[in-house]
């Protein structure tokens, strides 16, 4: 499962029980952020290869260009040490057919990650023209990756971020397991860190104002006649 790459789920009881029953073994985690709050997205994203870092695997982190800001730490989650830092390579890459040959050509590499991850991966359609060949495109780069984890056979898990509207969900849910949706809460300064499952896991939380992102509380959304059950943190 993703979630605990970028949320702190240690106290979620039940809920952490109803995640690990979904888990399908002996398989790589693969995982799409979707949202459009770039920094929020890619927070959770980095987060995520922080923690497999800290394990001293190795993390391929691709992006189009230096990230602007810097992102955000999930408290109570491994932090952004220089041993930690040592395990991510960061990868630029701006041109969409680089990536392309990045990736296919990935089998000349003498070592291979244990994750790769790809930030803002709608960046690498936004230079066509129609929608349809922007989303044809990205369901091939999906493709793509899939079958460069594939190739590396050893378990290496795959994660991307990209907004809500570069592609249909049906799409993505054939190349990723899970989805998860980052969106503002019903309050202000809440936000919303929801799944696609039935019935539907949502996280909220804050940011504090050391930037830091604090997990308020993580349960399952109203489904037919299933009791909510939320767990506080």
């Amino acid at each position: 499962m993703s979630i605990n790459r970028f949320l702190p789920l240690q106290n979620a009881g039940d809920i952490l029980q109803h995640i690990n029953n979904r888990v399908v073994e002996n398989s790589n985690e693969s995982c799409a952020l979707i949202g459009d709050d770039n920094l929020l997205k890619s927070s959770f994203l980095f987060q995520a290869a922080l923690s497999i870092a800290k394990e001293g695997d190795q993390v391929f982190f691709i992006c189009p260009t230096p990230l602007e800001n810097r992102p955000y730490h999930v408290l109570d989650l491994p932090e952004p040490s220089h041993l930690v830092l040592q395990c991510i390579k960061m990868i630029y890459i701006e041109k969409p057919s680089d990536l392309l040959q990045y990736l296919c050509e990935f089998h000349t590499k003498e070592t291979f990650p244990a994750a790769i991850m790809i930030d803002d991966i709608q960046y690498y359609v936004s230079h066509l023209d129609q929608d349809g060949n922007k989303e044809a495109s990205l369901v091939k780069l999906f493709a793509i990756l899939e079958d460069t984890v594939v190739f590396i056979r050893e378990a290496c898990h795959r994660m991307i971020s990209l907004s809500r509207s570069s592609c249909s969900k049906n799409y993505i849910k054939r190349y990723f397991r899970e989805l998860w949706h980052v969106s503002n809460g019903e309050k202000e300064g809440e936000y919303f860190l929801t799944d696609e499952q039935v019935p539907a896991i949502r996280a909220t939380f804050h940011l504090r104002d050391d930037q830091k992102i604090v997990l308020d509380k993580i349960y399952k959304l109203h489904f037919e006649n299933e009791t909510e059950n939320a767990v506080s943190e």
